[in-house]
């Protein structure tokens, strides 16, 4: 329940962060990639006519649904209705890529355009504040937070998140075709499949975890270090400091790198253990028919099918373990967003309306007479006394 309830806020804090930006904005999204999803159908079901014909065409002539498909068109001779089955396979496998293609342009253009609008919004925000507020922060922190966790909770979690919802979309109506074709089969491979990535997920969510830390750590790490070095350059110059920053900021950066090789492995690595057990369900279900006396014209449409649904349900199947790992693994960045974003919006010691003269050109000084300072006085927020 404690991890339901996590994955619950973190689908709430994604969509706090987006709704600024529109709904409408989000919708569209949502709604290609349900187009995206149906045209995949679309896609497979296409090929099944021109494997019938191929298989038996006087079979398909006499069926319901071969007079019903063939009534869409002029008397014709079985070349000649191969011929235009298979157009209409190639045709409805292209449109399925298109449409594919687009959805994907779609989901990337959305993330790009939010993350740019995100980081203005953050940066205005920050740029707002008074003095005392950055005495307070330390402006490595504050560069990460507009320029690293942005860019990677937009490529790391959102859209990650929207292609999750995408790929889930996909194989579900897959899921739903090849069990109008062979419901045994599809709900044996839903429940294997389905089966195998739950448990590998929940096997390696440990060490998620840790890459989730180690991350956090140390991409902040990187960008303090190397800010303190170089925003205080004269110094550390003066006091030969060179090798100390360099140390600090090395450290951090081999944690990095070994957790960059992590992250792929976690990512891909169920990918080669679940194609041999894809392709011998497969098998095993050609043989299954085959004992049952099934004529081979019979099952090589069936065959065709769930081999082309499959071609595409292991690619979405593979892509959304991929997406919820990545998610998962860098899932710290939706906290540092959040937590600026929620900080900057709830601010009340600066009103909206005063953003503009705060970021508004100074008014040029006029000299008239002479320069006169009076009870002029500093002290930093938490010194007990002042400095000026």
């Amino acid at each position: 329940m404690p991890r339901f309830t996590h994955n619950v806020d973190l689908i709430r804090r994604v969509l706090f962060l987006a709704r600024p930006y529109g709904r409408a904005k989000l919708g569209l999204v949502f709604t290609f990639s349900f187009t995206q999803a149906l045209f995949q159908v679309i896609g497979i079901t296409s090929i099944f006519p021109f494997l019938a014909i191929a298989a038996d065409p006087n079979r398909i002539r006499r069926s319901h649904f071969g007079t019903r498909f063939l009534g869409l068109f002029p008397p014709m001779e079985d070349r000649q209705l191969l011929l235009v089955a298979g157009i209409i396979a190639i045709a409805g496998l292209l449109a399925s890529n298109a449409v594919n293609l687009l959805a994907e342009y779609v989901r990337t253009r959305y993330t790009q355009n939010f993350g740019h609008w995100l980081r203005v919004r953050l940066l205005r925000r920050m740029a707002s504040q008074p003095y005392s507020y950055f005495l307070q922060r330390n402006s490595g922190d504050l560069l990460k937070k507009i320029l690293s966790d942005v860019a990677n909770y937009t490529n790391g979690v959102l859209l990650p998140l929207l292609d999750t919802v995408a790929r889930a979309l996909t194989a579900a109506l897959l899921l739903a075709t090849l069990f109008l074709v062979q419901p045994v089969i599809a709900l044996s491979a839903a429940i294997v499949l389905g089966g195998f990535y739950v448990i590998i997920f929940r096997l390696l969510a440990r060490k998620r975890r840790e890459v989730d830390e180690n991350l956090r750590i140390s991409v902040s790490g990187v960008f303090r270090e190397a800010q303190q070095m170089l925003a205080g350059i004269k110094p550390v110059k003066v006091h030969r400091a060179e090798e100390h920053f360099l140390n600090r900021f090395s450290r951090h950066s081999a944690v990095l790198a070994r957790t960059g090789t992590r992250m792929p492995i976690f990512a891909n690595s169920t990918r080669y253990l679940v194609e041999p057990l894809a392709f011998g369900g497969l098998v095993v279900a050609v043989l299954l028919l085959a004992a049952r006396g099934r004529d081979f014209s019979d099952i090589l449409p069936n065959l065709g099918v769930m081999a082309l649904a499959g071609y595409r349900l292991l690619p979405s199947l593979q892509l959304l373990y991929g997406q919820l790992t990545s998610i998962s693994s860098v899932r710290h960045v939706v906290d540092e967003v959040y937590g600026e974003f929620v900080a900057a919006e709830t601010d009340k010691s600066i009103r909206p309306e005063s953003i503009s003269d705060v970021l508004a050109p100074a008014r040029p000084l006029r000299w008239s007479d002479a320069i006169i300072l009076r009870e002029v006085g500093f002290r930093y927020p938490g010194a007990p006394l002042p400095t000026l």
